[in-house]
C-alpha cells in the first residue's frame, strides 16, 4: 500500500533528472509488487528531521517486523566496489570516486530509528495486560541499494549483498519480510531476528506518523529587489516582505518587478545530491550534504547580474543579496 507517492518533478539538470528517473523506476517496481498489499507500507522520497539532523530516504518499506531503506542510484555506465569497500563510477574510460550508498542508507536508517524511539509510547502499545511498553529497540532495519536497470555492477565478491539491480529489489523485500515473519513465529528458534512485531493498527499508525513528519526540501525562488523609480510625494519607510519586494502605501504606484532568471539549485560537490542544509562554520555558511556528509561552500551568484552574493539568515530562511541591489530567497532549511 502506497502511503506517500513519489512527487512528480521537472528537472533541467541532467544529473538530477537521471536521479529522479532512477527513483521513478524503483517506485514503479515497488508499486507493482506491493501497491495492493496492506501489510506493506511504501513511502517515497521521505525527508525527515531530528534534532537538526536530516535523513532523505528515496524509498521506505514498512512491514510488521521492521523497515527497509532503499537508496536508488542512477547508473548509465558502470559502478564498481573494490576490496576496501571504495565505490567508483565509470564513464567513457574515466573513474570517479563516490560515497558508499550502503553507508548512506545505514545513516538514514539510524536517524529514522532514533526518531521512532523518541515516540515509542505514542506509536506502540503495551504487553502483559498493559504493564510493559513495547519498544523499537529490537526492530530490524535493512538497507538495499537499487542500481538502475541501465547500469552495470562490477566488483564480484566485493559487491555488498545489499546492492541489487532495481528489478531485483521487490523479490529481496519479499524474502526479508518472510524471513522476519518466520523468525517471530511461535515455534521459531531464531531469537536473533525475533523480538519486534507491530500490529496492523500500529503499522498504519507508524506510516501515518512518518508521512506527517515529512519536511519538503527548501526550494529556491529568485525575486529581484525593486523600488519605485519616481515618487510624487513623501511617504513612510517601505517595509520589505519575505519576497524582498517593496510594499509602499496603496495610494502610490508600484513599478512592476524586473524579470529575472531562475536561480540554480545547489548540489553537493562530492556526490551531486540535492539533500542539503545550510550550516555556519569557521569560514561562513556552507551546505551540508545529508547523503554523504560532505561540505559544499555556499556561494550564491545573482541570476540577474551574475555578481557574487552574500547570505543573511532569518530563522530557517536564507536570503542572498548582491552588490547590484538584487535580493532573492536562496534556501530554506526544513
Amino acid at each position: 500500500m502506497i502511503i506517500k507517492e513519489l512527487e512528480a518533478q521537472t528537472q533541467t539538470d541532467p544529473l538530477r533528472r537521471a536521479g529522479y528517473e532512477a527513483e521513478r523506476q524503483m517506485a514503479h517496481y515497488l508499486k507493482r509488487a506491493f501497491g495492493e498489499k496492506p501489510e506493506i507500507k511504501l513511502l517515497h522520497n521521505l525527508r525527515i528531521e531530528r534534532q537538526g539532523e536530516v535523513a532523505q530516504i528515496d524509498h521506505l518499506v514498512l512491514h510488521r517486523h521492521g523497515i527497509i531503506v532503499i537508496e536508488s542510484k542512477s547508473v548509465t555506465g558502470q559502478v564498481s566496489v573494490n576490496e576496501r569497500g571504495d565505490w567508483a563510477r565509470h564513464w567513457k574510460g574515466n573513474a570517479r570516486g563516490m560515497a558508499s550508498p550502503v553507508l548512506q542508507g545505514q545513516r538514514q536508517g539510524e536517524l529514522l530509528h532514533r526518531l521512532l524511539d523518541d515516540h515509542d509510547e505514542q506509536l506502540l502499545g503495551k504487553l502483559l495486560l498493559g504493564k510493559l511498553q513495547k519498544r523499537f529497540g529490537t526492530m530490524h532495519i535493512d538497507i538495499l541499494v537499487a542500481v538502475s536497470d541501465s547500469g552495470i555492477i562490477q566488483g564480484g565478491k566485493y559487491v555488498p549483498t545489499e546492492v541489487l539491480k532495481a528489478d531485483q529489489v521487490p523479490d529481496r523485500v519479499t524474502e526479508l519480510t518472510q524471513h522476519y515473519r518466520k523468525a517471530n513465529g511461535v515455534f521459531s528458534l531464531n531469537f536473533k531476528d525475533a523480538g519486534y512485531e507491530a500490529t496492523p493498527a500500529e503499522l498504519s499508525g507508524i506510516a501515518a506518523f512518518l508521512n506527517a513528519r515529512h519536511q519538503p526540501l527548501g526550494r529556491i525562488e529568485a525575486v529581484p529587489m525593486t523600488s519605485q523609480k519616481t515618487v510624487s510625494a513623501p511617504r513612510p519607510s517601505a517595509s520589505r516582505g519575505l519576497t524582498g519586494v517593496v510594499s509602499p502605501p496603496h495610494s502610490l504606484p508600484v513599478a512592476a518587478p524586473a524579470q529575472t532568471e531562475s536561480a540554480q539549485i545547489p548540489n553537493c560537490r562530492q556526490c551531486q545530491s540535492s539533500k542539503l542544509s545550510i550550516q555556519y562554520g569557521k569560514y561562513g555558511y556552507y551546505l551540508k550534504c545529508a547523503a554523504c556528509d560532505a561540505n559544499t561552500p555556499a556561494k550564491p551568484i545573482c541570476p540577474t547580474c551574475q555578481q557574487p552574493a552574500r547570505l543573511s539568515k532569518s530563522g530557517p530562511q536564507f536570503t542572498a543579496s548582491c552588490a547590484g541591489g538584487h535580493q532573492w530567497r536562496y534556501w530554506t532549511n526544513g
